[in-house]
């Protein structure tokens, strides 16, 4: 084929045809004149002579035509052909390459290749689109796109859900109107350009209630180039309370630290006043001041545990641990507060149990849950410790668990135990004795670090069991053979 093809290719031999029949036919005409001229034409000559001019001069339009119609006419009905079908989506339609025509077969290859090219651009922009959707259907926030229209082209499974309806229910659909948050019409609302009239880009913190819970959301609501909008909600919830809990730590921290430390400072202004004049009341000045700073020590202590238990780069030193020497070791430590107020404190194991776990933090742990258990339990108590170990659905688990006699804790409290400085009973403030809140924090982030997972089960004025379950899959109590 002849790529460089130009329909003034057509006008020689069109022209050399009309021009050689004008000729014949001004040649016959001569001699017709001629012979009439000469008497010499007969008429019936003059009849074959007519005749055969004509005959030729429609030969002549017939093979014009032919000719017209195969280089042109048939070539532009295929490519016309063409056109509708690719105008009405058709893409793999491709225009018959014409045999007999060059001018055809370069218009064809023309448009077969426009035609392929557009083909491929589509596919590309399908796959890419599938791949959008995929990406956007996978992530966990929220996301919406709307068109210049403010109408939703695109949304996703936890936008949908975010908004009470499904993702066929929402595309289409004017995004103002199914926007129900009142703070989130007034980010789109406040949606514009700025001075220079670049899209505008907004990001605010919003608060929405969803399945009965309180759940913080960073929006990000931006316009497109093509004046469409993008939303886009993060959960931060769970930052929020973070960022919360640093700052309730931090008040409740110096709270704390400053209430014994005003008495501190109270009962010893007062002992330099009386210090000779009233010995009983010296006596009970140095007694306030004794015991303000062993909580002092103690919170300190907690402190740090705390701080090295809730470190993300811990890890657990395991060694071979018996469980009786572990149960033994507690009863020293913590046998004589039993008996000050005088409490039965029975500690009961298996005396072959031998396991690989950390003893520092195994320590730790039951320090901290025996010490809340005698606290909150009444004189004539019981505070009761087991460790075993129990088979739950074929595996092998180590359960320690420590069970009192004690006043209890309400159900509406049982969630927020394990929080920092966190105290159920706000008539124990005050007091020198009590503690200081921390305790069951640091058993929760010991379990952690050991793999364990750690549940409370409580009756007000019958008592508190605490459950330490650690999997042996976890390695944390991985068993030994004993020696």
């Amino acid at each position: 084929m002849n790529r460089h093809w130009r329909p003034s290719h057509l006008i020689a031999p069109t022209a050399a045809v009309i021009v050689a029949v004008a000729l014949l036919s001004g040649w016959i005409c001569y001699r017709v004149g001629v012979g009439v001229a000469r008497g010499e034409l007969r008429p019936h000559m003059l009849l074959i002579e007519l005749a055969a001019t004509v005959t030729i001069i429609l030969l002549a339009l017939f093979w014009l035509a032919h000719r017209l119609r195969r280089q042109w006419i048939e070539p532009v009905q295929q490519v016309a052909s063409t056109v509708e079908r690719l105008a009405g989506g058709a893409w793999d339609a491709r225009s018959p390459l014409p045999a007999a025509s060059a001018a055809g077969q370069l218009f064809a290859n023309q448009l077969n290749y426009f035609a392929e090219q557009v083909q491929t651009e589509l596919l590309l922009l399908q796959q890419q689109r599938t791949y959008l959707t995929t990406l956007v259907e996978s992530l966990p926030d929220p996301i919406l796109l709307t068109d210049p229209q403010q109408r939703v082209i695109l949304i996703n499974e936890p936008a949908a859900r975010f908004l009470s309806m499904t993702p066929r229910q929402a595309m289409g659909q004017k995004l103002i109107s199914i926007l129900g948050e009142a703070s989130l019409v007034d980010v789109y609302e406040s949606l514009g350009a700025d001075a220079a009239g670049q899209p505008q880009t907004l990001v605010r913190e919003i608060r929405a209630v969803r399945d009965a819970q309180k759940h913080v959301y960073q929006s990000v609501v931006a316009r497109t180039g093509t004046g469409g909008v993008l939303l886009v909600l993060r959960d931060v919830s769970r930052l929020a309370a973070t960022v919360q809990m640093k700052t309730d730590f931090v008040a409740n921290a110096s709270h704390e630290l400053r209430t014994p430390i005003a008495a501190i400072k109270i009962a010893f202004e007062t002992l330099c006043e009386v210090y000779t004049d009233d010995p009983d009341q010296s006596a009970r000045c140095i007694e306030i001041i004794g015991g303000h700073m062993q909580r002092l020590e103690a919170m300190l202590q907690d402190l740090l545990d705390l701080s090295r238990v809730e470190n993300v780069e811990l890890k657990p030193e395991y060694a071979e641990v018996r469980g009786t020497d572990l149960l033994a070791s507690t009863r020293s430590a913590m046998g004589s507060l039993a008996r000050n107020k005088k409490l039965d404190f029975a500690l009961d194991g298996d005396a072959a149990l031998v396991f690989q776990s950390d003893r520092k933090l195994l320590d730790l742990i039951m320090k901290n849950l025996v010490e809340n258990s005698i606290k909150y339990t009444p004189e004539g108590g019981r505070v009761m410790v087991n460790l075993r170990r129990e088979e739950r659905d074929g595996q092998s688990q180590l359960v320690l668990s420590v069970t009192d006699t004690g006043i209890g804790i309400p159900p509406q409290h049982l969630d927020r135990v394990f929080e920092r400085f966190y105290q159920v009973d706000s008539a124990r403030s005050g007091s020198a004795g009590r503690g200081t809140g921390l305790g069951l924090a640091i058993v929760k982030h010991a379990a952690a670090a050991l793999g364990a997972q750690v549940a409370i089960d409580s009756t007000v004025g019958r008592g508190t069991t605490v459950t330490c379950t650690f999997p042996e899959a976890d390695s944390a109590f991985a068993p030994v053979d004993a020696p």
